[in-house]
Protein backbone atom coordinates (compact mmCIF):
# COMPACT_ATOMS: atom_id res chain seq x y z
CA UNK A 1 0.00 0.00 0.00
CA UNK A 2 1.45 3.49 -1.36
CA UNK A 3 1.83 6.05 1.59
CA UNK A 4 0.51 9.65 1.23
CA UNK A 5 3.29 11.03 -0.33
CA UNK A 6 4.18 8.12 -3.23
CA UNK A 7 2.57 6.57 -6.25
CA UNK A 8 4.36 3.28 -7.60
CA UNK A 9 5.66 3.75 -11.13
CA UNK A 10 7.01 1.24 -13.18
CA UNK A 11 9.82 -0.29 -11.02
CA UNK A 12 10.61 2.70 -8.70
CA UNK A 13 8.74 4.52 -6.31
CA UNK A 14 8.08 8.55 -6.65
CA UNK A 15 8.18 10.03 -3.25
CA UNK A 16 6.31 13.19 -3.68
CA UNK A 17 6.70 16.65 -0.92
CA UNK A 18 4.32 19.28 -0.17
CA UNK A 19 6.27 22.47 -0.85
CA UNK A 20 4.69 26.05 -0.56
CA UNK A 21 6.27 29.63 -1.27
CA UNK A 22 5.55 31.96 0.95
CA UNK A 23 6.34 36.06 0.76
CA UNK A 24 8.56 37.45 3.11
CA UNK A 25 8.71 40.76 4.18
CA UNK A 26 12.56 41.97 4.72
CA UNK A 27 11.36 45.18 6.38
CA UNK A 28 9.45 43.13 9.16
CA UNK A 29 11.34 39.90 8.71
CA UNK A 30 8.35 38.20 8.75
CA UNK A 31 5.87 35.90 6.54
CA UNK A 32 3.51 37.91 5.09
CA UNK A 33 1.20 35.10 2.94
CA UNK A 34 1.41 31.95 1.34
CA UNK A 35 0.83 32.62 -2.08
CA UNK A 36 0.77 28.84 -3.53
CA UNK A 37 0.94 24.84 -2.05
CA UNK A 38 1.85 22.24 -5.00
CA UNK A 39 2.95 18.62 -4.38
CA UNK A 40 6.62 17.72 -6.41
CA UNK A 41 8.61 14.79 -6.68
CA UNK A 42 12.19 15.25 -4.71
CA UNK A 43 14.06 15.66 -7.75
CA UNK A 44 11.87 18.80 -8.75
CA UNK A 45 11.63 19.89 -4.84
CA UNK A 46 15.62 20.06 -5.18
CA UNK A 47 15.25 22.13 -8.68
CA UNK A 48 12.95 24.70 -6.95
CA UNK A 49 15.03 25.05 -4.30
CA UNK A 50 18.18 26.04 -6.70
CA UNK A 51 16.90 28.70 -8.77
CA UNK A 52 17.32 32.41 -7.85
CA UNK A 53 13.87 32.86 -8.96
CA UNK A 54 10.18 31.75 -9.72
CA UNK A 55 7.45 33.09 -12.04
CA UNK A 56 4.06 32.91 -9.79
CA UNK A 57 1.00 34.17 -10.84
CA UNK A 58 2.85 36.10 -14.01
CA UNK A 59 4.88 37.91 -11.80
CA UNK A 60 8.56 37.18 -10.94
CA UNK A 61 9.47 36.03 -6.99
CA UNK A 62 13.27 36.10 -5.62
CA UNK A 63 14.38 33.48 -3.89
CA UNK A 64 15.46 34.20 -0.61
CA UNK A 65 15.71 31.28 1.72
CA UNK A 66 14.23 27.87 2.18
CA UNK A 67 13.36 25.34 4.76
CA UNK A 68 11.89 22.24 5.89
CA UNK A 69 9.86 20.84 8.33
CA UNK A 70 10.57 17.06 9.06
CA UNK A 71 11.91 17.07 5.92
CA UNK A 72 8.67 16.53 4.74
CA UNK A 73 7.06 20.43 4.50
CA UNK A 74 9.05 22.45 2.43
CA UNK A 75 8.96 26.25 2.01
CA UNK A 76 10.48 28.42 -0.09
CA UNK A 77 10.62 32.29 1.10
CA UNK A 78 10.35 34.77 -1.74
CA UNK A 79 10.53 38.53 -2.21
CA UNK A 80 8.78 40.19 -5.60
CA UNK A 81 11.56 40.77 -7.79
CA UNK A 82 12.83 44.53 -8.26
CA UNK A 83 15.91 43.01 -10.57
CA UNK A 84 18.19 44.60 -7.42
CA UNK A 85 19.82 41.72 -6.24
CA UNK A 86 20.80 40.79 -10.43
CA UNK A 87 21.58 44.51 -11.50
CA UNK A 88 22.25 45.29 -14.43
CA UNK A 89 20.41 42.79 -15.64
CA UNK A 90 17.62 42.57 -13.80
CA UNK A 91 15.25 44.45 -16.32
CA UNK A 92 16.18 41.74 -19.02
CA UNK A 93 15.69 38.96 -16.90
CA UNK A 94 12.28 40.32 -15.77
CA UNK A 95 11.29 41.13 -19.56
CA UNK A 96 12.39 38.17 -21.18
CA UNK A 97 10.62 35.74 -18.17
CA UNK A 98 7.44 37.57 -18.34
CA UNK A 99 7.30 37.45 -22.18
CA UNK A 100 8.13 34.16 -22.44
CA UNK A 101 5.10 31.38 -23.88
CA UNK A 102 4.63 28.11 -24.62
CA UNK A 103 1.96 25.32 -23.85
CA UNK A 104 2.02 22.24 -21.47
CA UNK A 105 4.68 19.98 -21.35
CA UNK A 106 5.14 16.70 -19.64
CA UNK A 107 9.48 17.46 -19.04
CA UNK A 108 11.39 20.54 -18.28
CA UNK A 109 13.21 22.10 -20.95
CA UNK A 110 16.23 24.67 -20.10
CA UNK A 111 16.39 28.15 -21.87
CA UNK A 112 19.82 29.75 -22.20
CA UNK A 113 19.84 33.59 -22.62
CA UNK A 114 23.37 35.38 -23.00
CA UNK A 115 24.37 38.76 -22.25
CA UNK A 116 24.80 41.44 -24.96
CA UNK A 117 25.15 44.93 -23.33
CA UNK A 118 22.55 46.25 -22.59
CA UNK A 119 20.18 43.36 -22.67
CA UNK A 120 20.17 39.34 -22.86
CA UNK A 121 19.64 37.76 -25.63
CA UNK A 122 18.18 34.05 -26.99
CA UNK A 123 21.45 31.94 -27.53
CA UNK A 124 21.73 29.28 -30.11
CA UNK A 125 22.32 26.83 -27.95
CA UNK A 126 18.56 25.18 -26.97
CA UNK A 127 17.68 22.37 -25.01
CA UNK A 128 14.49 20.13 -25.46
CA UNK A 129 13.59 17.78 -22.80
CA UNK A 130 15.57 17.77 -20.12
CA UNK A 131 15.52 15.06 -16.59
CA UNK A 132 14.71 18.01 -13.85
CA UNK A 133 17.51 16.54 -11.69
CA UNK A 134 20.21 17.08 -14.73
CA UNK A 135 18.78 20.29 -14.63
CA UNK A 136 19.51 20.82 -10.83
CA UNK A 137 23.04 19.60 -11.32
CA UNK A 138 23.39 22.27 -14.14
CA UNK A 139 22.35 24.88 -11.27
CA UNK A 140 25.43 23.47 -9.02
CA UNK A 141 27.94 24.98 -11.73
CA UNK A 142 29.33 28.28 -11.70
CA UNK A 143 30.64 27.81 -15.42
CA UNK A 144 29.50 25.64 -18.40
CA UNK A 145 31.24 25.41 -22.03
CA UNK A 146 28.86 25.33 -25.02
CA UNK A 147 30.34 24.68 -28.23
CA UNK A 148 33.91 25.50 -26.86
CA UNK A 149 33.21 29.00 -25.37
CA UNK A 150 32.80 29.23 -21.58
CA UNK A 151 29.66 31.14 -19.77
CA UNK A 152 29.36 32.24 -16.55
CA UNK A 153 26.24 31.61 -14.76
CA UNK A 154 24.39 34.91 -14.02
CA UNK A 155 20.77 34.05 -12.90
CA UNK A 156 18.21 31.32 -13.08
CA UNK A 157 14.38 31.67 -13.16
CA UNK A 158 11.89 28.71 -12.99
CA UNK A 159 8.69 28.96 -14.74
CA UNK A 160 6.69 25.82 -13.22
CA UNK A 161 3.86 26.48 -15.06
CA UNK A 162 5.63 26.45 -19.06
CA UNK A 163 8.33 23.65 -17.50
CA UNK A 164 10.86 25.84 -18.56
CA UNK A 165 14.51 27.12 -16.72
CA UNK A 166 15.70 29.84 -18.40
CA UNK A 167 19.03 30.28 -17.65
CA UNK A 168 21.03 33.80 -18.19
CA UNK A 169 24.79 33.77 -18.66
CA UNK A 170 27.35 35.75 -19.74
CA UNK A 171 30.59 34.64 -21.59
CA UNK A 172 33.89 34.61 -19.61
CA UNK A 173 37.48 34.58 -21.14
CA UNK A 174 39.19 32.10 -18.63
Amino acid sequence: MNDDRSVQEGKGIIIYYSLTYREWSEETQKELRSLTRESVSGDELFLRKLVDATRLHDKLWAHTSNESEDYTEHSVYVTEFTGERAKPYGASITDLVLASEGSYTSTFSAVYWVWHEPAFRSMEHREGSVFTLELAQRLLDHFTVLNGTTYEFIYSVLDPQLKKVHLFVREVDL
